[in-house]
């Protein structure tokens, strides 16, 4: 990782409680993630906690010139971060997760292809979470995809059982700190 990235990512990391990743993702976790994704055929993708955008720029390298990446990130020096790639295709809204579906409705976007999430669960109640997860496959199209990734357990395995009727989980022991990505799909 350059320096002034791996620099700035401390940086907010200390000043903002609400970060729970120790470092950025790996690339080798984003390569994992973005397998799952459909990317020439999306038109639609939200992402939940982009920080400094370390999965956001290779899902923009492979999203189609018409589609839309809407990234919600509640830490301002990221989002400021996010801002700065200039692509007409991101959409960076300084928001809560928690609330996905007023922000997407005031977009008038219904429904999406895809959702990923790097968020901290961990400091969700268990009802936020239940919520979240319902929220997010109520606004998947049909074949859509909702993917968790960057846990450092698998907390939001049950959740993703309960709303989905296909859920795998994957290990990925390369990253610095080794994690989970969970997968859902109807």
């Amino acid at each position: 990782m350059p320096k002034e990235k791996k620099k700035r990512f401390i940086n907010a990391l200390l000043k903002d409680r609400d970060i729970a990743a120790i470092s950025r993702s790996s690339p080798i976790l984003i390569r994992h993630l973005i397998r799952h994704l459909d990317l020439p055929n999306i038109k639609v993708i939200v992402e939940l906690g982009p920080a400094d955008g370390v999965a956001t720029k290779p899902i923009l390298k492979k999203l189609p010139p018409d589609a839309r990446l809407i990234a919600l990130e509640k830490n301002h020096d990221f989002a400021a971060t996010l801002r700065a790639l200039q692509d007409k295709r991101l959409e960076v809204v300084e928001d809560d997760a928690r609330r996905l579906k007023k922000i997407l409705g005031a977009r008038g976007i219904s429904t999406v292809d895809a959702v990923i999430a790097s968020i901290p669960f961990t400091y969700l109640s268990k009802s936020e979470r239940r919520e979240l997860v319902s929220s997010v496959k109520n606004l998947l199209k049909p074949g859509g995809v909702f993917i968790i990734f960057h846990q450092y357990s698998p907390l939001m395995l049950p959740y993703m059982k309960k709303a989905f009727r296909r859920v795998g989980l994957e290990f990925e022991p390369l990253n610095l700190f080794p994690c989970f990505l969970i997968i859902g799909r109807d």
